[in-house]
């Protein structure tokens, strides 16, 4: 397992984008951890990220890129294999982008979040962006956010996230929902 994180590391270093020179308006798609509750329970239709990025790709209107960005996590998991990143690379108007790429940033540049079940769709809202997710999340309430129902729907549910506008009003709504809805705890204590 060290040997093939290693040459899969390597790998990264040397073929993923670290300087984002936007020339196409940006559609951001960052990949989740692998295997991981939050797609296996929560996105069960979705499991293969790489032909997501795929459907994603097919789905792209003109004047557009996808940057797929590589999650920094997965290091724990010896990343991925080298051919998904290959795939992932050969796909038209993709673009794939090293780990070390602050996904707020790759947010604050793009026109559209697309995340199977990450809280980068919830980020978006807070840069003013729409989103796109596969799961059903909590924050699915904000009308900035488009729950996909089946892969078919993808373009269509693209070129309507784009003009969606995000209303601080949805989103003070849904931070104070969570607010009244939650508690603190002291983890401290439940250790001890």
């Amino acid at each position: 397992n060290l040997i093939k994180k290693r040459r899969r590391e390597s790998f990264i270093n040397k073929n993923l984008i670290r300087d984002i020179k936007n020339k196409k308006q940006i559609i951001y798609f960052p990949l989740q951890i692998e295997p991981e509750r939050s797609i296996l329970i929560q996105a069960p239709n979705y499991t293969n990220q790489v032909e997501v990025v795929t459907n994603i790709a097919k789905s792209l209107p003109p004047g557009y890129e996808l940057y797929v960005k590589e999650h920094p996590a997965n290091v724990f998991r010896e990343w991925r294999p080298i051919y998904d990143y290959k795939k992932i690379m050969k796909l038209p108007n993709v673009k794939l982008i090293h780990p070390s790429v602050k996904s707020e940033d790759l947010i604050k540049k793009s026109s559209l979040v697309i995340t199977i079940s990450s809280t980068s769709g919830l980020e978006a809202a807070f840069y003013n962006k729409p989103s796109i997710i596969f799961a059903d999340l909590d924050y699915s309430i904000l009308p900035s956010v488009h729950k996909i129902k089946t892969i078919d729907e993808l373009p269509h549910a693209i070129n309507a996230s784009l003009k969606k506008e995000v209303k601080v009003s949805d989103l003070n709504y849904y931070v104070n929902l969570i607010n009244a809805n939650s508690f603190e705890i002291d983890f401290d204590s439940i250790d001890s």
